[in-house]
């Protein structure tokens, strides 16, 4: 049973940037035939290696070509701060100047997330969790009694911070978030079907999205969406069986339209706040990690570095950073009024502003910034 387990499971968990990218190590072997043996990435649970490609060096020498960043977000001050493997911390000012900032520890960082109320967090493998101030100086550990991985932080409108991360692991904290409670699911209930197959393993939560007025959706393992509405009720509205993985979501303000990603490459979407679903295969196969809406354009962030962009629910054009290679991924972003951040492996963080996406939507021929996939 255990080795039964162990491999649908692999096959599960499939190429998650922030778990260890399983599904990558063909290609990368692929390529290490042609330019030699990468590096590895330590990741949690055990899971396989990312062999990272010979790539020339990022500008900057604080993010080498063999680095892997896993999350983002926005400062206060307009800039970003990034979060990778091995302790990596680096923040980007709104001039693009990087600064290394030291925290103290050398797991991998795979999530990180500025506050309404001006901390940071960042959670790591092995159950380690850091808070700190927005000037990023003075980071003080927090014990969270588990030794799972966080994989995401999801602020509520009203301050409430849920974080979820591996096996299962799902926790909510108030400001000042030093103490940390367990949410308690009926894991039984919600995959009955998965453990009648698998056997009994809850499942890796991936990420999360929100809306306004206070529903929640948590994604990940066994295709698996949670959905806590404005009242603090939590229901399953997909998965629970043997299925690909959902990896990123957006959830409108009225709560009726959904975007699930995942696994595979599938994109599924709602228009009844989940009680039925469409699905779609935009990316032949390759996953994809985030989703995200802003001024009227939906952005999908994925494997081969490619973002998926569009104006209209049912039309997604790829498009590619100009001279940058097809190699890798795009695993996380943050988005703002004004641009979008994106980071992933070989030290990649690219900035776009939001009319650049427009014109790579409308007019393509006109833009510097980006290319077709095709």
């Amino acid at each position: 049973m255990l080795i039964k387990r162990t491999k649908i499971r692999y096959k599960i968990v499939s190429l998650l940037a922030i778990v260890g990218l399983i599904q990558f190590a063909a290609m990368a072997s692929a390529i290490d035939e042609k330019e030699g043996a990468g590096n590895k990435v330590k990741g949690s649970m055990a899971l396989s290696h990312i062999k990272s490609n010979q790539l020339p060096k990022p500008q900057d020498s604080l993010l080498q070509a063999r680095d892997s960043l896993f999350a983002i977000t926005l400062l206060d001050d307009k800039s970003h701060l990034l979060a990778g493997n091995n302790g990596l911390l680096v923040q980007v000012d709104k001039y693009q100047e990087y600064k290394k900032i030291t925290v103290n520890t050398a797991s991998d960082l795979f999530s990180v997330h500025a506050t309404q109320s001006g901390q940071v967090l960042l959670g790591a493998d092995n159950g380690e969790l850091f808070i700190a101030d927005d000037e990023l100086k003075n980071w003080s550990a927090i014990s969270l009694d588990k030794s799972e991985a966080t994989f995401n932080f999801i602020e509520l409108p009203a301050g409430k911070i849920i974080l979820s991360g591996s096996y299962g692991l799902l926790m909510s904290s108030e400001p000042p978030y030093r103490q940390w409670k367990e949410v308690l699911l009926p894991w039984a209930e919600f995959l009955k079907e998965a453990w009648q197959e698998f056997g009994e393993a809850e499942a890796h939560l991936y990420s999360g999205c929100h809306n306004e007025r206070g529903d929640l959706l948590i994604v990940g393992e066994f295709g698996i969406v949670l959905k806590r509405d404005f009242t603090g009720q939590w229901n399953k509205i997909h998965g629970g069986s043997i299925q690909p993985a959902i990896y990123g979501c957006d959830i409108s303000n009225n709560g009726e339209d959904i975007i699930l990603v995942g696994q595979k490459g599938l994109v599924y979407q709602s228009s009844d706040a989940g009680l039925s679903w469409l699905e779609a295969n935009i990316s032949k196969g390759a996953d994809l990690y985030k989703v995200h809406k802003a001024k009227g354009l939906s952005i999908i962030i994925g494997d081969k570095k490619n973002l998926y962009v569009s104006s209209k629910s049912s039309a997604w054009l790829c498009r590619r950073f100009a001279k940058d290679r097809p190699l890798g991924w795009f695993v996380d972003m943050a988005v703002d009024d004004e641009s979008m951040g994106v980071v992933g492996s070989n030290g990649a963080f690219k900035l776009a502003r939001h009319s650049s996406l427009l014109k790579a939507v409308n007019q393509l021929e006109q833009s510097e910034e980006f290319v077709s996939c095709e």
